[in-house]
């Protein structure tokens, strides 16, 4: 067991001097933004006029090709205020100019068949053209610190707003130039600008050959500047992984797009040096075309406009043989970034704990003496897990049988628990034998069932004390089959699949019962989703959703077996565990404390659903998920709040509601509300979260929350807003906890997400010939004081990750391991658990109460740590009541509103 880990984790060193940076700067000239917008706006017919540039493309352009240039400033194209270039020397006129005008050219509409209004868009454009020379931007000297922050009153350090993109963008720079070695190869990177920071990607890319296949990959390091809860100083992120090329020809149906970076030397005589950087762009299936084509904001739209010597990749020829790109044409190279969609790849996604730390020692030396790593964590709590059921094999037959009837009487008392005594109802909807003889046998096994008279009987019942359990098989027949997508004139892409899914969901619930049916699951065989990639709209998954959840069906969905490389056994029993978790049978088990907290301790979990228009079902819509889970209840100890009836139901009932409100039975819920404002939204929201804390004051409750999910409907989850103990709604000045409720403990949560919010890890090992590893536990900076709010979960390697040397190396093999790059390597997560509110010693005094002992943080956030381990599952990524709340959004599955005389008829 190791008793410390490393986060990749870095944060400016207190002994050293700032680092500050002299820049050349310049902003975006109010008349160029003045015509370029009326340019712009001629594209716009509809009244939501566009409230600035697309500067991005613009962006994309300068960073690949004007030499000199660190950054570009976020928001320049629409305010005065922003710099937009941040450079190290002054750029000449003759080089941004015909960058600019090859910009400006594509502002305007691409072709209109009114002669008249065609000539007035040239004329327009020939106007904006000649602005560029008239208004010409100056140059100014701005020196910046790049290690500038404030605190906040509750002792967060907050980075100068301008450090999200500049500071990156300076590291990579500071970072690619040395190589990083390793087993005596040198990989050099190119840099890549992201919305969240930079990657740096090794270039050119690596080979792995196996058999008559070679397959291209490159390392892959990110860097994002975050905060962490009542931290003193900033921290900069720094992840670790592969990035795997598509060597083969790339298919992409409607609906799915590529990501394509670009390499490209600088366009300009004269000694600029070489481009150190990669330019994203993206291909997409364009409906109107009927093939793929660049999408939007694809800087390569632009290059053949201002370099006419070189030839630039076009998109038939990118997706039909993306290897010859990778090697390059005439200077210019392109490489198609692989993703799960486009099959399987012969080099495994991620690193093992030995190369990440060598990674990580390469970055910790670039960055001395500005930055240094953040301190090792120790563990702050003595027991990992609750109390589990053993899990392995006993050589002992007779304690193996026990152990089996142990989790099977565990399991029946779930249910009659979740059910209220109801009989457990189980629809098999199958399509192929084989799927259909696992599923059945998966529930034999789940509930001890005794043997019946065969898998293929359409309907089985058993009565194991007081569980009475049904089982209907049956084909699920042409149900399974596309959705036929009928268009007509003045209907939206949203109506059409809406009425396809209404007419499927009827037909649905009707094969399974009236509707009146106490709750039951139905277990529903598919075809995978690749068998719809030519029109992914006719997916008949979310109609059979809809469909059972009006027969009072919970469902959980299973591919057939050659739509998956999984065992069908396996998959078969994941979908069991999953269907029973949707009936509500799944509660916590007894955690194990180093100090009690609560005997009636309740947890209350939510979780903000949003849904866009390019969702499953074409249809914008938000909902806000509370959960609640009294583990000691008797019957249905996990409900969900249905804000139209008022009050706490079952979950099933809970998620059968979420899909009625979203088919339109209350349109107040799952209906698209983006006509109301971002501020009205959050009234709603918090308005929610205040009542629901009022229905839970009455016990103690232990409120678990996504800071990621939900800070934007609840903007006082943001870092800066955090004080210790206390909650902000909008508008307002913190409160303190206990005023929602007098034993109310807060723990926020926080995970990688898209924007790295929390860093990568590995747990060094105890001498230099130990290897680096993982382990699961509670962590806390070591020397932290007993009030130290901030804590990092980690769990360890799941079984399916396989037995894999933590030593093994993928970036440069060892010879030895020659084909250690096709190994998959399990990349560790860790949940930020910040204990926002306890019973400290500070509370207890502000509320003037001696009637209890104080909290110890740590043992709160222990008490969410343990949550993610459960006897049925995996260590989950989340705590089980956010895990179940996530979940619920499965049925959040909005349907455009039924025509006026439809609803009438109805």
């Amino acid at each position: 067991m190791y008793r410390l880990i490393s986060t990749t984790a870095y944060e400016p060193d207190p002994h050293t001097a700032p680092w500050v940076e002299p820049y050349r700067v310049i902003d975006f000239p109010d008349g160029w933004r003045d015509e370029f917008l009326g340019l712009y706006r001629r594209r716009w017919r509809r009244r939501e006029e566009p409230v600035g540039l697309p500067i991005r493309k613009l962006n994309e352009l300068l960073r690949a090709a004007a030499p000199g240039l660190v950054a570009t400033g976020r928001g320049a194209g629409g305010s005065a205020e922003v710099p937009w270039f941040y450079a190290s020397q002054d750029m000449p006129a003759e080089l941004v100019g015909p960058l600019l005008a090859s910009w400006v050219m594509t502002l305007p509409p691409a072709d209109d068949a009114d002669p008249e209004r065609a000539a007035d868009h040239r004329a327009a454009l020939d106007r904006a053209l000649a602005v560029i020379d008239e208004y010409s931007p100056r140059w100014r000297n701005e020196s910046v610190d790049l290690t500038a922050a404030r605190l906040t009153d509750g002792g967060t350090a907050q980075p100068d707003r301008r450090l999200y993109h500049l500071l990156p963008e300076q590291i990579g720079a500071r970072l690619i130039a040395r190589p990083l070695r390793l087993n005596g190869v040198n990989l050099s990177f190119r840099q890549v600008t992201r919305n969240q920071g930079v990657e740096l990607v090794s270039w050119p890319p690596r080979q792995y050959t196996r058999g008559r296949r070679t397959w291209h990959y490159s390392a892959l390091v990110t860097v994002t500047v975050q905060t962490v809860p009542f931290a003193s100083r900033f921290r900069v992120h720094v992840d670790y992984g592969i990035r795997r090329w598509t060597g083969s020809q790339v298919w992409l149906p409607p609906g799915r797009g590529a990501t394509v970076l670009l390499d490209i030397p600088l366009p300009w005589p004269g000694d600029h040096g070489p481009s150190h950087r990669l330019t994203s762009n993206t291909l997409a299936f364009n409906r109107r075309l009927g093939m793929p084509a660049w999408r939007r904001h694809s800087l390569v739209e632009l290059l053949p406009e201002f370099d006419v010597l070189r030839t630039y990749p076009k998109p038939a020829d990118l997706i039909a043989d993306p290897a010859d790109w990778l090697d390059g044409r005439d200077g210019v190279a392109a490489g198609v970034v692989h993703s799960t969609a486009m099959g399987a790849h012969g080099v495994g996604a991620g690193l093992m704990p030995l190369e990440r730390s060598l990674v990580d020692q390469w970055v910790e030396e670039g960055l001395t003496p500005v930055f240094r790593r953040v301190a090792g964590l120790e563990r702050a709590h003595r027991k990992p897990t609750p109390v589990l059921l053993p899990t392995a094999k006993s050589k002992d037959p007779q304690v193996e049988d026990e152990r089996v009837r142990q989790r099977v009487r565990a399991r029946r008392a779930a249910l009659r628990a979740a059910l209220d005594d109801r009989p457990l109802l189980v629809d098999v909807l199958w399509q192929t034998e084989e799927t259909r003889d696992e599923l059945v046998a998966a529930l034999h096994e789940w509930l001890g069932l005794p043997p019946g008279p065969g898998h293929t009987e359409a309907v089985q019942e058993w009565q194991l004390g007081g569980l009475r359990v049904e089982l209907r098989v049956r084909p699920l027949g042409s149900l399974g089959a596309a959705l036929p997508l009928d268009g007509g004139p003045g209907r939206s892409r949203s109506q059409v699949l809406s009425a396809a899914v209404r007419e499927r969901a009827a037909r649905t619930a009707g094969f399974l019962g009236s509707g009146i049916d106490p709750v039951g699951l139905a277990l529903v065989e598919t075809l995978g989703p690749d068998r719809f990639g030519h029109a992914p709209d006719t997916d008949p998954k979310s109609a059979l959703r809809h469909g059972c959840a009006a027969a009072r069906r919970v469902s959980q969905f299973m591919v057939v077996p050659e739509d998956s490389e999984a065992a069908v056994a396996l998959r078969a029993r994941s979908a069991l565990a999953d269907g029973m978790r949707q009936l509500g049978a799944v509660v916590p088990p007894e955690q194990r404390l180093d100090e009690k907290l609560a005997d009636d301790l309740q947890y209350l979990a939510l979780w903000q659903v949003r849904r866009q228009s390019d969702g499953p079902t074409r249809r914008a819509g938000r909902h806000l998920v509370a959960l609640r889970i009294r583990p000691h209840d008797p019957v249905h100890p996990v409900r969900g709040w249905d804000d139209t009836i008022k009050a706490w139901v079952p979950y099933a009932d809970f998620l059968i509601s979420l899909a009625a409100d979203s088919a339109g039975g209350n349109p107040g819920q799952g209906t698209d509300r983006r006509r109301t404002t971002t501020e009205e939204r959050r009234d709603e929201v918090e308005r929610r979260i205040r009542s629901l804390l009022f229905q839970v004051r009455d016990r103690p409750t232990l409120l678990l929350a996504n800071s990621g999910n939900l800070r934007e409907t609840w903007p006082g989850l943001n870092n800066g807003q955090l004080e210790k103990d206390t909650l902000t709604f909008l508008g307002e000045s913190p409160v303190r906890v206990a005023l929602h409720g007098p034993d109310l403990r807060v723990v926020l949560l926080r995970d990688r997400n898209d924007r790295g919010e929390t860093p990568q890890w590995y747990a060094p090992g105890a001498t230099e010939e130990d290897s680096p590893g993982f382990s699961a536990g509670l962590w806390v900076a070591r020397g932290a004081d007993p009030d130290h709010r901030v804590y990092l979960s980690t769990v360890g390697k799941p079984p399916t990750a396989g037995t894999v040397r933590r030593d093994l190396r993928k970036l440069v093999p060892d010879r030895e391991w020659p084909h250690g790059p096709a190994t998959t390597a399990w990349n560790p997560q860790a949940l930020e658990l910040t204990v926002l509110g306890c019973l400290s010693p500070a509370a207890l005094a502000a509320a003037e109460r001696t009637d209890t002992t104080a909290d110890r943080p740590a043992v709160v956030a222990a008490a969410a740590h343990q949550l993610r381990f459960h006897d049925e599952y995996h260590p989950l990524s989340r705590p089980l009541p956010l895990h179940l709340a996530r979940l619920a959004e499965e049925y959040v599955l909005p349907l455009a509103p039924l025509p006026t005389t439809e609803r009438t008829t109805e």
